[in-house]
């Protein structure tokens, strides 16, 4: 049972001359209904009327809500609680459960959210403004997210159940995000979540949930003296990898969604960084430029441009070959000396048309904030 009924609360709020000045931390106010339409009917009930002067402390004339402004509302249970219209402004409502809380149209500009749980909560309107990490560690798995002003900086190292470890649940936490960053126009934000949605994709094809677990209880059980002697974070890695290689009965691994979703991460973070493709380009055009300037110089036979074995040709003339190679022009004054030379050109030219067909297509998606 809730510690306050709304007559209850707000009486104290009002006795207390305001949000500021009551200590909430703890309390359990699970279900109450501090709604715009409840407070409403409380002012009809005292008889003020819009216009007669600032009104009880507890009224906020201009989200026409309950005023909870710097309230200390931490670790307080808010689960189902209807806080429409609210004005929560500067509160402090770190690890507060406001699982399926209503905030349509409230606002917790500069709120302490750290921690919070919104599992299930509607932030339809709702102002999330802040300064700083406000929604670092936040749960949003299964929340309702429309309008709802915010930025990325405000979440810090991740969602909640990122920082859990919970992947699935991260992945529908950052698509809830990326959803509300597209309305706002925000594109680069919305870049920003889909990129990390992909990312939890990743985590749980491996190391997965199950793996997770199985390697924490492998940690816990291992003897004193094992611990003692190597150390916990090489012994964790180990254990990934030997869960990678050979995956333990009824711990579920898919290599290949993990390596396909690495891939598209480190080549281009999903078709959301056109300029790392720009620097795989440098670096391939630099790795072939070298391979063949290697091989004229190691080996007993022309490979590449060398016109005799050993005698390699000017390193210019390496580095403008594989450029060309890479960008499939081609200039008469270069050509492949032999077989191998012309399987490295032909190597070279096939990644250099899916590595600039993938730029421009990249770069297109990041201009069209696609």
């Amino acid at each position: 049972m809730a510690d306050y009924s709304t007559e209850q609360l707000l009486e104290m709020l009002q006795r207390q001359g305001g949000a500021a000045n009551v200590d909430l931390a703890g309390r359990d106010l699970t279900g109450i209904d501090l709604s715009g339409d409840a407070i409403g009917e409380m002012l009809e009930d005292i008889g003020y009327q819009s216009g007669q002067g600032r009104g009880p402390v507890w009224f906020e004339p201009w989200t026409k809500g309950v005023s909870l402004s710097h309230a200390k509302l931490r670790d307080a249970q808010l689960r189902m609680a209807d806080l429409r219209n609210a004005c929560l402004e500067r509160a402090d409502l770190r690890n507060a459960d406001m699982a399926g809380v209503y905030l349509q149209d409230a606002t917790l500009e500069d709120a302490d959210l750290r921690r919070a749980n919104l599992t299930g909560a509607v932030l339809s309107h709702t102002i999330l403004w802040a300064k700083f990490a406000s929604l670092e560690g936040v749960y949003l798995y299964g929340t309702q997210m429309e309008f709802a002003p915010c930025t990325r900086e405000q979440f810090g190292a991740g969602v909640g159940e990122e920082l859990d470890r919970d992947w699935m649940r991260a992945r529908e936490s950052y698509l809830a995000l990326r959803h509300n960053f597209l309305d706002l126009g925000r594109y680069t934000d919305a870049s920003w979540a889909y990129r990390r949605e992909r990312r939890m994709e990743r985590a749980a094809a491996f190391p997965s949930e199950e793996g997770d677990r199985w390697v924490r209880d492998i940690l816990l059980a291992a003897p004193e003296g094992r611990r003692a002697w190597l150390p916990r974070w090489l012994m964790s890695r180990l254990l990934y990898l030997r869960l990678y290689v050979r995956p333990p009965l009824g711990v579920p691994v898919r290599r290949m969604q993990h390596l396909g979703n690495w891939v598209q991460d480190g080549t281009c973070e999903y078709g959301e960084n056109p300029w790392r493709l720009g620097l795989w380009a440098i670096a391939l055009i630099l790795a072939f430029a070298g391979i063949g300037l290697a091989a004229d110089a190691l080996s007993d036979t022309p490979v590449s441009l060398a016109a005799m074995a050993h005698q390699p040709a000017a390193v210019l003339d390496y580095l403008a070959f594989s450029l060309l190679s890479f960008t499939s022009t081609g200039f008469q004054r270069f050509a492949p000396v032999s077989s191998w030379g012309a399987l490295l050109v032909g190597l070279e030219g096939m990644l250099g048309l899916a590595v600039l067909a993938l730029f421009m297509y990249t770069l297109g998606r990041r201009m069209s904030g696609n």
